[in-house]
């Protein structure tokens, strides 16, 4: 059975836990959550200050409701320039971490980082040296995560990000080959900027569904058994040709259902997050979802 679920903050920010919880108890149960506390809770406390008793009421709470944290997230920029806003950052991620076990769900996500603090676009971010860097606090954040038991989970993007194509994570799954270190598959964050290429190079508007199999193939024969949470969006090419990536799941030409029915057949049976969901239409794009 698909665990469909969505990301918490689209659905807006909530003065307490279980005012959340309520909101998501509106689209059934067992509906798994991506949970960052700071963009979903007006004055959540930092992560320096969690407590045990915090984070127990938040899982008792979402569990009231049918729900659970499918991803708690901490979303920061591990190859940020400044070292010591990197390693402040780095800190949080490890706080995270330490409860992760503790609110049911091991698996804390992040981005991969840019040279721009924010990170945005920087034509440097692909140095190899910026990578270097970036291993180095994966190394560091794998040594939390196995001392709490829990999993450092990455996502990538493409062009963006340090980790922006399938083979720089295989390679980085590859290299951290422990079960400490899992991928957040987001196909539309891994599709190139100018589309999907066809088998002769050229990116269509609406890329052929050979194509769309390839792209999706070549990402799950690579790091497949790695996943553990997906997240579900859609993109399209504007007029100049290149991709708006953050459109709600079908207003845009990724062929979902493929992907789920490729994912069923390979037993990869993970939490799939709506991201940029449209809260007016959710429930149908909820029930779209669940016949795929």
């Amino acid at each position: 059975m698909k665990q469909i679920g969505l990301r918490a903050h689209d659905l807006g920010t909530f003065n307490s836990i279980e005012d959340l919880a309520s909101e998501v108890g509106r689209y059934g149960t067992s509906i798994p959550i991506q949970l960052a506390l700071k963009k979903v809770l007006r004055n959540a406390p930092d992560a320096s200050a969690y407590t045990e008793a915090f984070i127990v009421s938040i899982r008792e709470a979402l569990a009231v409701h049918g729900s659970y944290v499918g991803v708690f997230g901490c979303y920061i920029n591990p190859v940020h320039p400044d070292k010591a806003v990197r390693d402040e950052q780095l800190s949080r991620f490890e706080s995270h971490l330490k409860y992760a076990r503790l609110l049911g769900c091991p698996l804390v996500g992040t981005e991969t980082g840019s040279l721009t603090p924010d990170c945005s676009y920087n034509p440097d971010t692909a140095d190899p040296k910026v990578l270097d860097v970036f291993y180095r606090s994966i190394e560091r954040l794998l040594e939390a995560a196995v001392k709490y038991d829990a999993i450092v989970g990455v996502e990538a993007v493409s062009k963006q990000h340090t980790i922006s194509t399938i083979k720089r994570m295989a390679d980085l799954v590859e290299k951290f080959d422990t079960p400490h270190l899992k991928v957040i598959y987001d196909p539309t964050n891994l599709v190139p900027w100018i589309g999907i290429a066809e088998q002769d190079g050229a990116c269509r508007g609406i890329p052929s569904p050979q194509a769309q199999k390839d792209f999706f193939c070549s990402a799950l024969d690579a790091f497949g058994s790695k996943i553990a949470a997906i997240h579900v969006k859609d993109y399209r090419l504007n007029e100049q040709g290149f991709k708006i990536g953050d459109l709600t799941v079908g207003q845009g030409v990724l062929d979902w259902k493929f992907l789920f029915s490729e994912l069923r057949r390979r037993n990869i049976e993970v939490p799939a997050l709506l991201e940029d969901l449209t809260v007016s239409t959710l429930n149908e794009t909820l029930a779209l979802l669940r016949t795929y």
